[in-house]
Formats: structure tokens, sequence, C-alpha cells
């Protein structure tokens, strides 16, 4: 069994994503919880608990356990997210469970996702949080604004998601440099034949009129007739 080391929240990237999605695929119990997390960036605590009673109309309705940060969010329900819990029974008390039906621990449940994503090739430490980043990621990258990641997430302090936002114009501004490079020097490769074009050739000067530049003064020529 995988023993899980933090050292840090590793962001999950679409490379990971893709893995991830090929090893498990729909109907596994570990697909469903690793597609609540990608698609609503709830903490673990809050993703464990998550059931049929916080749905309502087409939203996912939750307070989130964090008591000195808790708030309500509503979360719209993703076309992916909602074909997966097509298949939970309505009596269910929880999405996630374990192979008894129980509900999940907060712990117990990050050393799942964590052996699943060891399973499937990943780096041993892709954690839950990571699909939380991931989200966060997502967003930015869909030219969301820090108030409109927060209000999924439930972040509360603006400072947690600005890196995304950071990151984000970073690679744009990197890709649109190099992009600017390339155009210049293209631009300028295609002038060249145009301006060349447009030079009469200079004539080359004839013998004769060499000669008679060469000539010495008093002198008899240089050159033979």
């Amino acid at each position: 069994m995988l023993v899980h080391e933090r050292r840090g929240y590793r962001t999950w990237t679409e490379a990971d994503i893709t893995a991830f999605r090929k090893k498990w695929p729909v109907g596994a119990p570990v697909r469903l919880a690793f597609e609540i997390l990608l698609y609503t960036g709830l903490r673990r605590a809050d993703a464990v608990r998550l059931g049929w009673c916080h749905i309502v109309d087409d939203d996912i309705v939750i307070t989130t356990s964090q008591s000195r940060h808790s708030t309500e969010l509503h979360i719209p329900i993703h076309a992916e997210l909602r074909a997966v819990l097509k298949g939970i029974p309505r009596d269910a008390e929880t999405f996630v469970t374990t192979i008894a039906g129980e509900a999940r621990t907060a712990k117990g449940f990050t050393s799942w996702i964590c052996q699943a994503a060891h399973d499937a090739g990943l780096p041993s430490n892709s954690s839950p949080h990571g699909l939380r980043k991931a989200i966060c990621r997502r967003l930015a990258d869909a030219d969301c604004d820090a108030l409109t990641i927060m209000s999924i997430t439930g972040h509360k302090n603006l400072a947690e998601v600005m890196p995304y936002i950071e990151a984000r114009d970073r690679r744009r501004r990197a890709r649109a440099g190099i992009a600017a490079l390339a155009v210049d020097k293209s631009v300028k490769s295609a002038n060249l034949p145009e301006r060349f074009a447009h030079s009469e050739p200079k004539p080359l000067l004839s013998q004769a009129i060499f000669r008679e530049m060469a000539r010495p003064t008093g002198v008899e020529p240089v050159f033979s007739a």
C-alpha cells in the first residue's frame, strides 16, 4: 500500500487527469470521488459528506466544514459530474462510500485517492487537494477572475487564488512574446527580396574607363591596348 508523504500539494496536470481517467473508468467508486473533487473544488472534509441532500435544483449547495471560515457554496453541476452522479441510488447518504457502504473519513479518503493516483502512474504527491488546485488552474485558464474562482472553491483570501491568475498571465505573455519574435523575423525575411528587387544593379566599369582612371599622369599606360 502506498504511504503518502506530504511534500506540499502538487497541482494535478491535464496529463495526470487523463491518466487517472484512463486507469479508472466511469463506474469505479474512485472515479466518482475524482470527478467530485475536480468539478467542485471541495476540500476532502466536505467531499466525503456530499450527498443528494446537497443537490438543490441544478446546484450543489453546501456549507463548508471549516469552523473559522465556513461559507455556503452554490456550485452549478458540471455536465460530466452529472453523468457520474446519475448511477448513485437516491437513498445513499453520501456519494463517496467505502466498500461496506459507509461514509469515508477525510484521512481515509486521502489515502484512497493517493493510492488510486499511484496505481494510475501519477507521482506519489498526487493528493485530493491537488485536484482542488487543478480546478483553480482550469478556472483561471478559462478567463475567470479571482472572485469567480473564490465563489466556487470557497476561498476567503484573495491572495490564495491570485497565483493561478498570475501563472496564467505569465504563460500567455511568454507565448505572445515568442510569437512576436517569430512574426518580426518573418516580416524582415519577407521584406529582403522586395528591397533588393527595387535596387538597380550598378554597371561594371568598362575596361577602357578603368584604364583611363588608372593612367598615371605623364607616364605610359599601365595596360596594353
